[in-house]
């Protein structure tokens, strides 16, 4: 596969860069800064503006996939509108250029999620990360008419460390409760959004990325 990525410079980004040449794959970081990512066989780096969609579009030609890995970490300046402002400009880059997959991190605790978090887990949500979790859902809502092959990926809690074990794939619907604050790496969860690209069945879904026991199913 070739696999554009977003926010290669970032926690989980530079582990999906990393990952995807490690898996024989070609891989496009379109960045703000390209001193900042290490030069490789298979990765071009290709220097650019989130709200330059012309220049995304170019970038993205020829890929079959499209990783966003962007977000904000807080405090954020106001305006906290990363998503709202930049989502739609890289969902059309995406169609534009034909690319057959989109897959978007978002985060646990965004949107409808936050209700299956624990009492600790929502009260960090609606105050630490209420405005940048709020960009995010509304942000969210527009790509069911985006007509791409889209998935939206809530990872729980992460943390540097080596790549663990598999981490558990749920959508939306079929979990009830994340009890506590169950914690994945950034390189497990890299791996996992590299299997969620390659697999079309995931298209259109909802789903978090969490750990085997980090999970209690719906009811019914």
């Amino acid at each position: 596969m070739k696999i554009a990525v977003l926010g290669a410079t970032g926690h989980i980004g530079k582990h999906v860069v990393s990952q995807a040449l490690g898996r024989g794959h070609e891989v496009v970081a379109y960045v703000r800064n390209p001193d900042a990512l290490e030069r490789r066989a298979g990765l071009t780096v290709v220097q650019g503006s989130l709200d330059d969609q012309a220049a995304m579009t170019s970038a993205f030609t020829g890929s079959d996939a499209v990783i966003s890995c962007i977000g904000l970490r807080p405090p954020a300046k106001k305006p906290v509108d990363l998503m709202q402002r930049t989502l739609p400009l890289i969902t059309a880059a995406t169609k534009e250029a034909g690319a057959q997959r989109f897959v978007l991190v978002s985060a646990f605790g965004v949107g409808e999620t936050a209700a299956k978090g624990s009492l600790l887990a929502r009260s960090i949500f609606s105050t630490i990360v209420a405005s940048i979790f709020r960009d995010k859902a509304l942000s969210e809502q527009i790509l069911p008419a985006t007509g791409l092959n889209w998935t939206t990926v809530y990872p729980v809690n992460l943390k540097e460390g080596k790549n663990g074990p598999k981490a558990v794939v749920k959508p939306l619907d079929q979990v009830g409760k994340i009890p506590g604050l169950p914690t994945l790496t950034f390189a497990t969860t890299a791996s996992t959004l590299l299997d969620i690209a390659a697999n079309d069945a995931m298209s259109g879904r909802r789903v978090f990325i969490t750990t085997e026991k980090g999970w209690k199913p719906a009811a019914g």
